[in-house]
């Protein structure tokens, strides 16, 4: 029982941190630490279950996916179901490769395994024909857009690195409580933060024009008879 309710757990701090569902951004720096603990406990086990450790990975990447991403269900219920199973078992399958790979092992490089398997789906997932980069981590500050004024040299995964990175020191501190995690974590937020002054101060006062245009009509219905008329 407790596998799967810090699974929910952390499902719920990565929605309620995105944009427009909870907006409460600081909650994804913590959000990866119940699913870091289920896993490095069940991990110490002898006979650890791999089906239980990816039980509870897909039950909390789909509740991510669920609250954060519902409203395909306006569009189509088929969508909102393929998209939910597909994206959240894509997070699970480089999530539990990860783990088959020694991240939750003593490993000195687990930390670099762990971000690179990850940043990798975030990258291909950009990049295919399902391309569904809403959950990208970085993008998470879309509505705290003042933070993250030094995408302009990273792009929106250097958000998502820095993201994991916090995760990671933030566990480390809470199950370790060593003092050198305290001072890494300090040093990061620090170092972003004097990225984000240094952009800001250097961007200049540049005015753009931004037009947006959104046709009045509706595409499942109108276009149709559209296309049928043409024809």
């Amino acid at each position: 029982m407790k596998f799967f309710l810090f699974s929910i757990l952390s499902g719920l701090l990565l929605a309620l941190s995105w944009p427009n569902i909870g907006g409460l951004t600081c909650l994804i720096f913590v959000a990866f630490v119940p699913l870091f603990y289920l896993i490095s406990n069940e991990i110490t086990k002898n006979n650890f279950s791999r089906s239980k450790i990816f039980s509870c990975l897909f039950l909390a990447f789909f509740v991510f996916n669920f609250l954060t991403t519902y409203w395909i269900y306006y569009a189509t219920l088929f969508g909102a179901i393929c998209a939910f199973v597909i994206n959240s078992l894509l997070m699970t399958l480089v999530f539990y490769l990860s783990v088959l790979m020694g991240c939750f092992r003593k490993n000195k490089f687990r930390a670099l395994i762990f971000i690179s398997c990850w940043i990798s789906m975030e990258y291909l997932h950009l990049n295919w024909d399902l391309s569904w980069p809403w959950l990208t981590l970085g993008n998470v500050f879309a509505n705290t857009t003042y933070f993250a004024q030094w995408y302009e040299f990273t792009g929106v995964l250097g958000g998502s690195v820095f993201i994991l990175i916090i995760n990671i020191l933030f566990f480390k501190l809470f199950f370790f409580k060593k003092r050198k995690y305290l001072y890494s974590l300090l040093f990061s937020m620090v170092l972003v933060f004097l990225a984000n002054s240094f952009t800001k101060k250097n961007s200049g006062n540049v005015q753009v024009e931004v037009v947006v245009v959104q046709p009045n009509i509706d595409p499942y219905n109108e276009n149709l008879q559209l296309i049928l008329l043409l024809k």
